[in-house]
């Protein structure tokens, strides 16, 4: 089922920018998603446990696989195939208990930043009023994933590469807000000198964050109780 909701999410991101490619060649404005299809587009959670999808042995998924095959391009199709072991929903409930601790800390708004926010279910779970008063900005590796984020928040500052590239001055941001991923780093790093990728995250964060600022993330052990 999960399979094919997002097998018509992608058809449908694909149809908006094929009119997009059409209305820039007349220089019309490029049309965003309607309300329908961000609302279709915002279940899009990742590829996390869909490993069967890429298997090309795997015959009661052959149909599916056929399907990706001509669908995604070959660096989606890559992407997508590598994210299967790392890419996993949050809990609404988690995101809203971050977004009740940044109210009890008294946070109304300002430079927010998600540093790996899949497609934006933090931004979209923001309440109302915080959101209103923010100027949000997001990092995201995966082009499927970051390609649906800039259709639900066309005010979001998203930039599609890994927060590692990212130019902002230090200390520009107020709160940072997500759930950062795991694993060894996929690049050297020269800044901080860690070796995983969530310390990364957390290190490269603390610099970006103002003195007084809030990072929200989620993680796991591995973080503050290493030796």
């Amino acid at each position: 089922t999960r399979y094919q909701q997002y097998f018509a999410i992608k058809k449908i991101l694909k149809k908006i920018e094929k009119d997009n490619l059409l209305l820039a060649a007349d220089m019309f404005k490029p049309r965003l998603a309607t309300p329908e299809e961000q609302e279709i587009m915002s279940k899009y959670v990742g590829w996390g446990g869909l490993a069967s999808a890429f298997d090309e042995q795997n015959t009661n998924w052959s149909t599916e696989y056929t399907q990706l095959k001509e669908l995604l391009t070959d660096a989606e199709y890559e992407s997508a195939r590598a994210s299967t072991l790392d890419s996993f929903y949050t809990s609404p409930v988690i995101i809203d208990s971050i977004y009740s601790a940044l109210d009890s800390f008294n946070f109304k708004g300002g430079n927010v930043l998600e540093p790996a926010m899949g497609v934006g279910n933090f931004f979209g779970r923001m309440p109302n009023e915080m959101q209103t008063n923010s100027n949000l900005y997001g990092f995201e590796l995966d082009s499927l994933s970051g390609r649906i984020a800039k259709q639900l928040y066309p005010n979001a500052n998203i930039k599609i590469k890994g927060f590692e590239k990212n130019n902002f001055s230090d200390e520009y941001f107020d709160v940072a807000i997500g759930n950062v991923p795991f694993g060894d780093l996929p690049f050297v790093d020269h800044k901080h000198h860690t070796r995983k990728l969530h310390d990364y995250f957390f290190s490269e964060t603390l610099d970006k964050i103002k003195d007084g600022g809030i990072i929200a993330f989620i993680t796991s052990t591995g973080t503050l109780d290493k030796k």
